[in-house]
């Protein structure tokens, strides 16, 4: 069984680049622990996928090098 998706908010620009249009979960959840240090916990993991997911540019912050782990 493959693990559940998480969105990526992607623009046109990214789409067209190939980007992928979700991550694995787990690796949302890693984005969480330093996104919710710096901006605190008023938004769960659950409730950023329901409004669309972190963009490339975040997760560059969040958890540099996940490009390169999932081979992009």
């Amino acid at each position: 069984m493959s693990e559940r998706p998480f969105p990526l908010l992607l623009s046109l620009d990214e789409r067209k680049a190939g980007l992928p249009r979700s991550i694995p979960w787990s690796l949302a959840e890693r984005a969480y622990v330093d996104y919710s240090w710096r901006y605190g916990t008023g938004q769960s993991l659950e409730r950023l996928a329901e409004r669309g997911g972190f963009g490339p540019t975040e997760l560059d912050v969040h958890v540099p090098g996940w490009r390169k782990e999932l081979g992009l």
